[in-house]
């Protein structure tokens, strides 16, 4: 809630226990980088928007791990629009990119609805308070090394290639 005031809907207790009967492995800030660093590894994907949100965010981030939207929202363009003008696919056919002339709006709309909700709802970024900007979690960004961000660009290029790589792209 707002205020840094939160309200909890369920008992510690309770949340612990779901987690042993499900077999659940809860995120912490002991274990937040290390359950980053595997969604990256899986890059899980029903569209390209994952891959190019980090690459977005890894190139634009300030040294305290937040990127103002703008900037997000121009690499999407720009990686979009590149593609269309080397006249390699773009993305799926319902995808806004596919059909082009998308305004900001619609780039920034479809940006938090789809690859970023991923992100927040794991607790790995989240939205600035002044929501020009969005930022790692602290637990993520103070513990991310160089060797890591490279690692995260190459699988970011790796499961974009895999992504593009796929039937529905080939002609």
């Amino acid at each position: 809630m707002g205020n840094n005031q939160s309200f909890k809907y369920f008992k510690e207790e309770n949340v612990i226990g779901y987690a042993k009967e499900f077999g659940w492995e809860l995120i912490t800030p002991a274990n937040m980088k290390d359950k980053f660093m595997e969604m990256i590894d899986i890059m899980d994907m029903s569209y390209s928007y994952k891959p190019v949100l980090l690459k977005a965010i890894l190139e634009h981030m300030d040294e305290k791990g937040r990127v103002k939207v703008d900037d997000i929202v121009d690499y999407f363009i720009y990686f979009y629009e590149e593609r269309r003008e080397r006249g390699v696919p773009i993305e799926k056919k319902n995808s806004i990119y596919y059909k082009g002339n998308c305004t900001r709006k619609d780039v920034e709309r479809n940006i938090f609805s789809n690859p970023f909700k991923r992100f927040e709802d794991m607790r790995f970024m989240k939205r600035s308070k002044d929501l020009e900007y969005v930022e790692f979690n602290r637990h993520i960004f103070q513990k991310l090394t160089e060797r890591d961000v490279k690692w995260i660009i190459s699988q970011c290029s790796k499961g974009l290639a895999e992504y593009y790589n796929r039937p529905i792209f080939r002609r």
